[in-house]
């Protein structure tokens, strides 16, 4: 299709829109140094550092490919509700928590309505909004939060800075817009060791919207599996505008396996892991002389000065971070907490690089 046709048949909204730069590291990238991305070290990617738990890669293994999966989301459903201590009616499910950000989008936004993104943070938020016609505005704190949004986005811990807002702070937003829309994104909130449970809000505030992705806490971002928690009116609004069958069987039954005990510990386990390691590397960017941002989530923000050629200089030592240029942040990049001899070998190829 030629631009002119484009032009002419496409939206003009999206023709404007731009894809918005993720973590992790293309193959090609890693041919010119012999690499494939198996060999490398990638702390470009916010996952569980102990891998799936095997129970659930065991469910996975165990789907039936051969039916439509239909069937297999009610009791995933009422799974995760007794989980979370609400109703069933309040859960509904979608292909990673970034779809559940576009159903939200299209099924409560009319064009023009004001979204306010608390950043810097994921892109994909402003994307939603725009797709629908919203118009999306970036502010830097909750106290910055206009009036007049509809609908206001918060990463909970935030990526990517790592900064974890309290109860209070979120209930406030939510006490001061009782028609305004607050999402919740709490994609990373496993891993903060003090957290506190935002499904209670869920009981007195119905303009409250609890995003999460079960696929972070199992180191599986390629199954795809988020689910969020509302009123019963605002989930069966999710649901009605969500394609058929978007969950696969796969990632039906791996929802199930993460709500077993084994996993449950599993993600326990990470957290103490993600702690060490989140602790050492803010010392050890520190004692190298680097700003490092105070972070509660499982990876930590650092201003190296310059971060497309501090991501460079690692990559022939097979290590991958993440460059926070599309965040406008050129200056920092942002390191997953991995295992802690995984941090280790990072501290130690950084201070040698700094002494070249």
């Amino acid at each position: 299709m030629t631009s002119s046709a484009a032009r002419t048949l496409v939206r003009q909204r999206v023709l404007a829109l731009q894809s918005v730069p993720h973590g992790s590291v293309a193959a090609g990238e890693l041919t010119q140094y012999g690499f494939t991305p198996a060999d490398v070290l990638d702390f470009s990617v916010n996952t569980n550092p102990l891998g799936p738990a095997p129970n659930v890669t065991q469910a996975i293994q165990g789907a039936d490919w051969t039916r439509y999966p239909g069937d297999d989301e009610a009791p995933l459903r009422h799974a995760l509700a007794q989980h979370a201590g609400v109703a069933p009616e309040q859960v509904a499910l979608g292909n990673g928590s970034v779809e559940l950000m576009w159903l939200i989008a299209l099924a409560l936004l009319e064009p023009a309505d004001r979204v306010a993104i608390v950043g810097p943070t994921f892109g994909e938020y402003a994307r939603a909004a725009l797709v629908v016609g919203g118009d999306g505005v970036e502010v830097q704190s909750l106290a910055e939060v206009p009036a007049a949004a509809r609908l206001v986005f918060v990463c909970n811990p935030n990526n990517p800075t790592g900064a974890y807002h309290g109860r209070a702070e979120i209930e406030q937003l939510l006490v001061e817009g009782p028609d305004r829309l607050v999402v919740l994104d709490e994609a990373y909130a496993s891993f903060v060791e003090e957290r506190w449970r935002s499904e209670q809000l869920l009981r007195e505030h119905r303009n409250l919207i609890v995003l999460r992705s079960l696929t972070k806490d199992h180191a599986l971002p390629g199954l795809r599996l988020g689910y969020a928690l509302a009123s019963p009116d605002l989930a069966s609004a999710f649901e009605a505008v969500r394609p058929p069958w978007s969950v696969n069987a796969g990632a039906l039954r791996a929802g199930l396996a993460t709500l077993e005990p084994d996993a449950l510990s599993h993600v326990q386990r990470a957290t103490a892991v993600v702690s060490e390691s989140r602790h050492m590397l803010m010392a050890g960017f520190s004692a190298l002389g680097y700003s490092v941002h105070s972070s509660a989530a499982n990876f930590v923000l650092v201003d190296v000065g310059d971060a497309p050629e501090f991501r460079r200089a690692l990559l022939p030592h097979g290590i991958v971070v993440r460059d926070c240029t599309s965040f406008g942040l050129p200056s920092c990049v942002r390191i997953a907490c991995g295992l802690p001899e995984q941090c280790t070998r990072l501290l130690e190829v950084v201070e040698w690089l700094k002494r070249q």
